[in-house]
């Protein structure tokens, strides 16, 4: 199938849908996500998609337990963080871990504890659809939103 577009111009009409920014941490590491979604109430459930050649979804995934951290408008520095491949950037970066050994980042809009529900393989992704366990939201706290490749205010 030929397409009728460049590359260029599918990533441009991918980013003009602004989305916020989160932070997919296990119990050893963690990635910088623009995208998940709520897939079902009953059960709880959340679909988001790993990158498999840019990160190890094997061991992110190996406890059967992760977290989803919605990032603050003031964790710009953080988003930017984990978007990289720097080793110390859990280290590096104030957070607690929960009762199931996860990474939970500090001054977050919110996280959402999640048991693996299932994964599929599509493509270059492993879609993971997960089991929300555990949540905390601050309502006092806006969102970080990324849109047309950056970070917006909310107005």
């Amino acid at each position: 199938m030929s397409s009728q577009f460049k590359t260029e111009d599918l990533k441009k009409a991918f980013g003009s849908f602004a989305t916020g920014v989160a932070v997919a941490s296990s119990h050893s590491n963690g990635f910088t996500i623009n995208s998940f979604s709520s897939l079902s109430l009953d059960p709880p459930l959340i679909i988001f998609n790993i990158y498999k050649s840019e990160t190890d979804h094997v061991d992110f995934l190996k406890t059967g337990f992760f977290v989803i951290n919605i990032l603050s408008d003031n964790q710009k520095d953080i988003s930017k963080k984990f978007a990289t491949k720097n080793k110390d950037k859990v280290a590096s970066t104030s957070h607690k871990i929960s009762s199931n050994g996860n990474i939970i980042i500090d001054d977050a809009v919110g996280h959402i504890e999640l048991s693996v529900f299932q994964q599929i393989d599509i493509a270059d992704h492993v879609l993971v659809i997960g089991r929300v366990e555990n949540l905390n939201i601050d309502d006092d706290k806006k969102p970080l939103i990324y849109y047309r490749s950056r970070y917006q205010d909310l107005k």
